[in-house]
C-alpha cells in the first residue's frame, strides 16, 4: 500500500468522525418533550424548576428534582418543567426560578439559551444551576449572563460535576450522589432563605 491510500483512509476516518461528532450534537441540542409537573402539596410559596434532560447521563434531570426536592423541604412548592417552547416565558406568581442546564462545549445547551432568550423574568428571584463533567466555568458564567439577561435577579449560579470531584472532603462517596445531596441542600436553603424574608 502506498503514502496515498494511508492519507485516503486518515482523511475518510477523519470526516466519519466529524459526521459523528456533528450527529450527536445536534441530538443532545434537540427540544426534549414538553414535561410539567407540580410536585408534592403547596407550599407557602411557589418555585419554578426548568431543565433541559441530558440524553445521555441523564445528570441535568437528576439535577432539577434533587434541587426541587430540596425547594419542597424548605417549604415552597414546586413546579418542575422541560426548557420548551411551552415553558413560561413569564415568572408570574413563582417566588423563585431554577434554570438548569447541561453544558455542551463549554456552554448552557441551546434550548436553555433558547429560553433565556425569550424569558421575561421580570426582577423575580433565580439560581441557575450547570452541569458538566467538569470544565463549566465558562459555562456557568453564560448561564449566569442570559439569566440576568431574561430579567432575573440572579441569586447564584453553581456548577455540579460529574467527573470532577464536586466536594473534596467526600472523596469516598460516588460523586454523582455527592452531586445531587449538594443541589438538595441548596435547594432546601434557597427556600428557607426566601421564606424568611
Amino acid at each position: 500500500m502506498g503514502v496515498g491510500v494511508f492519507k485516503l483512509i486518515g482523511v475518510v476516518t477523519g470526516v466519519l468522525l466529524l459526521a459523528l461528532v456533528g450527529v450527536v450534537s445536534i441530538a443532545v441540542e434537540l427540544e426534549a418533550d414538553d414535561v410539567q409537573q407540580a410536585l408534592g402539596p403547596p407550599g407557602r410559596a411557589k418555585a419554578l424548576v426548568l431543565f433541559h434532560p441530558s440524553r445521555d447521563a441523564r445528570f441535568s434531570d437528576d439535577l432539577s428534582l434533587a434541587f426541587a426536592q430540596g425547594l419542597q423541604a424548605g417549604g415552597m412548592g414546586v413546579d418542575r418543567a422541560t426548557l420548551t417552547q411551552h415553558a413560561p416565558a413569564s415568572a408570574q406568581g413563582y417566588a423563585l426560578v431554577a434554570v438548569v442546564s447541561n453544558t455542551y462545549y463549554w456552554t448552557p445547551d441551546l434550548p436553555t439559551l433558547r429560553y433565556l432568550g425569550r424569558a421575561r423574568l421580570d426582577g423575580v428571584p433565580a439560581v441557575g444551576l450547570i452541569g458538566g463533567a467538569g470544565a463549566t466555568g465558562r459555562s456557568q458564567r453564560l448561564l449566569d449572563e442570559a439569566l440576568r439577561g431574561g430579567g432575573a435577579k440572579v441569586l447564584q449560579t453553581r456548577s455540579f460535576w460529574l467527573l470532577r470531584p464536586n466536594d473534596e472532603t467526600r472523596m469516598n462517596e460516588p460523586n454523582r450522589a455527592v452531586a445531587l445531596d449538594i443541589a438538595r441542600r441548596w435547594g432546601t436553603e434557597t427556600a428557607q432563605t426566601l421564606l424568611a424574608k
